[in-house]
């Protein structure tokens, strides 16, 4: 946290006083995060914006950019981390030292959660199970098992912790100590500090590549962002940035990493590829907290001063409509994009023969599915941007043929995350599997007798030879297939995938022609006569598909 005291007046920080026992304690910063719920995309998610002025949390509906009713939390509310599933966000109460959990589907607010003294930033962990919480005036970092809305016992780290991000891999904790120009690292196993990584002075926000290579830090009182190789825990060369850079946030493909610069009232994108500032992007006044959406498309800025979130368009950055929300916000998450749910349906013909797959059953619960990844069981793969494909097979046989789909946030089957909040929640709903059965084309031999004898006399005069060929009958086989279907159900609150396999008769569509009689009226010679008409009529029946083959007695 920025202390109030170092600070000029003429700045107006947002920090707030409290009094504790005489002494004056600062409570302090904000971060962003984003997530999706059940309802994503530019036109599905939802912002959760921390007002500290307000206590209160706005929610925003990111398909029309407007404002719903505020959620009433804890006091000086800073910061906001949502859990994989887009069910629970998570708010960091600065002034009431405590995290209030805030179930989305309904915007109620539980119970406040004890934590540390000024506590400042939060993170969840990628599986969801653990959110880690750091507290200003105890340096220290405070584990909340998920479940339970527990707190753990708190473990110590350097002076003054600020922002704090999580690696893609769960493993490791990276926290900023603003009271000594350092990051340190914490191994989640043990919640053990490693050796602090010299980084600009006061750092106060982190994020982290998707990739988990490389993690930037926000130096509020170096105007500067560094990064840090995760691999060797080595920091790198600084990038100027604005003045007093507090927040920062990465885009999901990884190519861009965004800073709120607060006293320069803008945005600077930096290249990741290069390391390389771009062009400020002017947005309110004192930026606080930024987080970008699920496609990578927006990216959203609490601005503390102007009560406002400006949205910024990530292929042009510029920036939009300012959003009015509460009083002094600094705190952004938006709900986890949530993955796909596959499902085909296939027309099985015979080897040589085209065998037709359907994926338009497949759904997505923000936007639409834009890729359909075929993989055949033969070798083959195809991926096409419609939901029908189809495939011939050169043999008969068993063959097991895969869809994996991605929807228009490209989520798929893989987990997004930069640190605080999961931005693509992928899972194995994403793909699923069929068992194909492909039979060979069916042959038939026809022959006009079913015995044929023949007589031959040898140049001897041997006695005549007689060969007779068996008589043969017609055995046929019912067409049945193997059907895997797969689906998702939630058990003890955790995701499970249960397989079930049917085996079905596969049928054809037959027409059949029969004559029926119908009574029918004429005039004949002036008198009304029930005559009887014969007719042909057409019916459509299902009947199992067969295959039949010739056999001696």
């Amino acid at each position: 946290m920025i202390r109030r005291t170092q600070l000029s007046l003429s700045m107006m920080k947002p920090y707030r006083f409290r009094v504790l026992v005489g002494a004056l304690v600062l409570a302090g910063t904000g971060g962003l995060a984003i997530t999706s719920t059940v309802s994503a995309s530019s036109s599905g998610w939802t912002a959760y914006i921390a007002n500290d002025g307000s206590g209160s949390v706005s929610p925003i509906a990111l398909a029309t950019n407007t404002a719903g009713t505020s959620v009433t939390v804890g006091t000086n509310p800073i910061a906001v981390a949502i859990t994989p599933d887009g069910k629970t966000a998570y708010v960091v109460n600065n002034g009431s030292n405590s995290v209030t959990p805030i179930t989305l589907a309904t915007d109620i607010a539980g119970t406040p959660i004890a934590v540390g003294n000024s506590p400042q930033a939060i993170a969840i962990t990628p599986d969801g199970k653990t959110a880690y919480v750091s507290n200003y005036t105890d340096n220290s970092v405070t584990p909340i098992a998920l479940a339970t809305d527990t707190a753990g016992t708190p473990f110590s780290v350097g002076s003054g912790p600020e922002g704090i991000a999580i690696t893609p891999d769960g493993k490791t904790a990276y926290v900023a100590i603003s009271g000594s120009a350092e990051v340190t690292p914490i191994t989640l196993a043990t919640n053990t500090a490693g050796t602090p990584i010299t980084v600009g002075t006061t750092p106060y926000a982190i994020s982290i590549t998707p990739d988990g290579k490389t993690a930037y830090i926000a130096n509020y009182r170096s105007a500067s962002v560094t990064p840090i190789t995760i691999a060797t825990n080595t920091a790198g060369t600084a990038i100027s940035v604005g003045v007093e850079p507090i927040a920062v946030a990465i885009t999901p493909d990884g190519k861009t990493a965004y800073v709120a610069n607060y006293s320069s009232n803008s945005v600077t994108p930096i290249t990741i590829a290069t390391n390389t500032a771009g062009t400020a992007i002017s947005v309110g006044s004192a930026p606080y907290a930024v987080a970008i959406t699920p496609d990578g498309k927006t990216a959203y800025v609490a601005n503390f001063s102007s009560n406002s979130v400006t949205p910024i368009n990530v292929a042009t950055n510029t920036a939009g409509t300012e959003i009015t929300v509460g009083t002094h916000p600094d705190g952004i998450a938006i709900t986890p994009d949530q993955a796909p749910t596959a499902s085909f349906s296939a027309a099985v013909a015979n080897s040589g023969a085209a065998t037709r797959f359907d994926g338009s059953a497949s759904t997505t619960p923000v936007g639409t599915i834009t890729s359909y990844a075929w993989n055949f069981g033969d070798g083959s793969s195809v991926t096409t941007s419609s939901a029908t494909t189809s495939h011939t097979y050169a043999s008969a046989g068993s063959y097991t043929a895969t869809l994996s789909v991605t929807n228009s946030a490209e989520t798929s089957t893989t987990q997004v995350f930069t640190g605080q909040t999961v931005s693509n929640e992928g899972g194995a709903s994403a793909t699923t599997s069929q068992s194909i059965t492909i039979e060979s084309p069916s042959t038939t031999t026809t022959s006009t007798t079913p015995a044929t004898t023949t007589s031959t006399t040898t140049a001897t005069s041997a006695p005549a030879t007689t060969t007779t060929l068996a008589p043969t009958r017609t055995l046929c086989s019912v067409k049945t297939r193997t059907v895997t279907i797969k689906r998702v159900e939630t058990v003890h609150g955790r995701r499970e995938v249960v397989v079930t396999h049917h085996r079905i008769i596969v049928r054809k569509r037959v027409s059949v022609r029969r004559k029926i009689a119908v009574k029918e009226m004429k005039i004949v010679h002036g008198k009304r006569t029930d005559v009887i008409v014969h007719k042909v009529r057409i019916t459509h029946r299902m009947e199992p598909v067969k295959t039949c083959r010739k056999v001696a007695n």
